[in-house]
């Protein structure tokens, strides 16, 4: 079951001579979950710090995905697997015959998760994991880091560029283990 609404494509705003490209504004994010497994048992990251040395020898750590947001322009579509992500992500390409640019701000972390879940053709990156911009090999879409491109936090954004939207922070618990399944209260989605 996907979790967004039914996608209405905006009216692409072509421009570029070699490459047609869609003006839309696209943007792209994932909130993931950190934990170790030790001795068959799952714990939150936060605890690896109260191990033994031989404890944090013998942990294996992991990492998942539990939401993805995707806004076109002011809309923001989300789900909670990798499958409806791919959808989606299908639905917006047969949409739009023009390449779509995805901004994520901080690419480098969002790419060790979609490396492994889409074909990438083309990759550009600053240095060894901090990965600029991407080019996937099924879709005409490009992913391009906001971090890179701004040298900005992400809440200083609003401020630099005069938007009347402002980052939201709070209370998000970190700690907490979450998973696709996990149950979001209105306040966790409000928060991210």
């Amino acid at each position: 079951m996907l979790y967004y609404k039914k996608f209405i494509p905006p009216e692409p705003k072509i421009v570029g001579r070699k490459i047609k490209y869609d003006n839309n504004i696209y943007t792209f994010d994932i909130e993931t979950t950190s934990y170790f497994i030790l001795d068959a048992k799952i714990h939150s990251a936060i605890d690896y710090k109260d191990l033994s040395k031989k404890e944090q020898e013998n942990c294996e750590f992991r990492c998942n995905m539990y939401i993805w947001m995707l806004s076109v322009n002011d809309v923001v579509y989300y789900g909670r697997t990798w499958d409806e992500l791919k959808e989606f992500v299908a639905t917006i390409d047969k949409s739009i015959d023009a390449r779509k640019i995805f901004f994520v701000h901080n690419l480098a972390f969002e790419f060790n998760f979609i490396k492994s879940i889409f074909d990438f053709k083309e990759v550009m990156a600053r240095k060894s994991h901090k990965v600029m911009k991407c080019v996937m090999q099924d879709y005409n879409i490009e992913f391009r880091c906001s971090y890179f491109m701004s040298n900005c936090a992400l809440k200083y954004l609003p401020d630099l560029f005069a938007l009347p939207v402002e980052k939201k922070v709070g209370d998000l618990d970190y700690t907490k283990l979450r998973h696709n399944n996990t149950k979001l209260d209105e306040t966790e989605m409000r928060l991210l």
